[in-house]
């Protein structure tokens, strides 16, 4: 196992772990980080936090997972270790757990200014005592010294690669830069002199106040900001960039409870009216219907007639693998064959082909009462998935359901005729189609459809969400596993594989993860968006 681990990949990977009762965090670090954070990482207690994760089963289980060996081998892991070997040498010392954990006080703040440089200010409450023992304080005489609003700093810049490292401790808190200007604008701040913070920051100041309560992890983000760097652009896991630019803020509290882990996400967009809350009626008749045992559901309130007709025809009338995701590379010059013909004048160059839907008969029959009277509007959209051994215990499959909340009653025979005009569903064979009054549940597992049709005599829980989704880890792991295996078998599995075998994607790398993660029982979210915002509570319910 490597000792060294990245300073980065250790911020991230606490923000995702928390298995003990922390106490919450103090404010007041803000006042001192001066203006222009992409995003600033506070803590309420940051070394009992790193304790807790070296002190984990998870650390060690995923420093040897697959998932670790994968990542360790990207380009996102190898700049970031590039990034440390440079600031090893501006220091003069390793940026590993070792120093870590001597840097690591109680109230912390990490303030990221540029991600493709790494340049950032970090604040730690550290009794004086501690920071005199530190490797960096021990090492400050090869560090030119320099003063700040009366405060002695210590700064060194390595000549080759620019990188500057500059530490100080005063008034019983440490602090590490890797920019001069901030490191002399803390201490000006930390020393009571006037002048600009983040705090006072639109983004910073809006976020903290409409989410109230930090968490024992914090993060507030400019968005806007972070949209425009290239670097968030290219290692945004999600690849959503496009909806990020929609939001001027946001702000993610981690919680850490008995059995759970929460976390309190805001989003703001600024100078937009305050929406009136979806009725909650509405996601409360869908919730309800969501089996005990089901692997996976989610629900939205207020679905386009488009939006359902595309789940309902992706989920369960022609599932499929879906389309590709677009290239983002030029394609390659054909070098061989003949460049063009006279045929070739009637191709047309300047726009893209049609692309039909085997579903467009579908989409028409069954759009047209989605949009009118009495179905119209429809209220709430529900999707139900489990996954199953077939007979033998070699296959798994995946029973799902789509189920539709109307304002009036269904007429399931119209939607059984409707769907059996349609060649390739009709007759419908594996489809089961029932309709109870505004309930219309489409699947392909009559069983599943039964146990949906026993949960509508069940009590609502009244709560207004825009969505709703829950994943329960626990009971899929296995099956999910299986799967995995044979989607990745290949022939070559067979043979012996030497140091270099590369994990297998969803088998090894995915299913690895899901391993370390074996203490998580469920997943939930719930997001509630109200146009000035949108509010998501991630619930990460532990086993006992």
């Amino acid at each position: 196992m490597k000792k060294r681990i990245l300073l980065s990949t250790s911020v991230v990977a606490l923000a995702l772990w928390a298995l003990v009762e922390a106490p919450a965090p103090g404010p007041g670090l803000a006042a001192w980080v001066p203006p222009g954070p992409l995003l600033v990482l506070e803590a309420g207690d940051f070394g009992s936090l790193l304790k807790d994760w070296n002190g984990s089963r998870e650390k060690p289980a995923w420093v040897a997972s697959a998932n670790f060996a994968v990542f360790s081998q990207s380009r996102l892991y190898l700049r970031l270790a590039d990034a440390q070997t440079e600031f090893a040498t501006a220091a003069g010392l390793p940026p590993d757990m070792d120093l870590l954990e001597s840097v690591a006080g109680s109230e912390s703040a990490l303030a990221l200014y540029d991600i493709g440089n790494l340049q950032f200010l970090y604040i730690t409450k550290l009794p004086s005592a501690r920071a005199l023992e530190t490797a960096l304080w021990r090492s400050r005489s090869t560090y030119e010294t320099r003063r700040a609003a009366g405060l002695d700093y210590f700064i060194r810049t390595d000549p080759a690669s620019r990188r500057v490292a500059a530490f100080a401790a005063a008034k019983d808190y440490l602090l590490l830069a890797t920019r001069e200007d901030l490191m002399a604008g803390a201490l000006t701040l930390l020393a009571g002199e006037p002048g600009a913070t983040v705090a006072g920051e639109r983004w910073y100041a809006e976020s903290v106040r409409r989410a109230g309560a930090a968490g024992d992890l914090r993060l507030v983000m400019n968005l806007p900001a972070l949209a425009k760097s290239p670097h968030f652009r290219s290692y945004w896991i999600q690849r959503n960039v496009a909806e990020v630019r929609e939001f001027d803020a946001g702000i993610a509290d981690l919680r850490r409870q008995t059995g759970q882990i929460r976390e309190d996400r805001l989003l703001l967009r600024f100078d937009r009216p305050e929406a009136e809350p979806p009725d909650a009626a509405a996601s409360a008749a869908a919730l309800r219907l969501v089996p005990d045992d089901a692997g996976f559901a989610q629900i939205w309130t207020k679905p386009a007639p488009a939006a359902a007709m595309g789940l309902l025809y992706k989920k369960v009338l022609a599932p499929g693998p879906g389309a590709p995701p677009p290239s983002l590379t030029a394609p390659p010059a054909a070098v061989t064959g003949i460049s063009g013909s006279e045929a070739d004048l009637e191709t047309r160059i300047d726009e893209p082909p049609l692309v039909t839907s085997a579903g467009d008969t579908v989409l028409a029959a069954l759009r047209a009462m989605m949009e009118a009277p009495p179905i119209a509007p429809l209220t709430a959209m529900l999707e139900v998935a489990s996954s199953r051994e077939d007979t033998g215990g070699v296959l798994v499959g995946i029973d799902t359901a789509v189920v539709l909340v109307g304002a009036s009653s269904w007429d399931a025979a119209a939607v059984r005729k409707a769907l059996a005009s349609v060649p390739e569903f009709g007759p419908l064979g594996h489809i089961t189609v029932e309709a109870h009054d505004r309930v219309l549940i489409v699947a392909n597992s009559t069983a599943l459809t039964g146990k949906i049709a026993a949960r509508l005599s069940a009590a609502p829980s009244v709560r207004a969400v825009t969505y709703a989704a829950e994943f329960r880890h626990d009971a899929e792991r296995g099956r999910f596993e299986k799967m995995m295996r044979l989607i990745d078998y290949s022939a070559a599995d067979s043979e012996a594989k030497g140091d270099a075998h590369e994990p297998k994607f969803f088998s090894e790398n995915i299913g690895s993860l899901s391993g370390v993660l074996g203490g998580v029982e469920s997943a939930s979210l719930t997001t509630l968006d109200l146009g000035a915002s949108v509010s998501e509570t991630m619930t990460y319910t532990l086993a006992k």
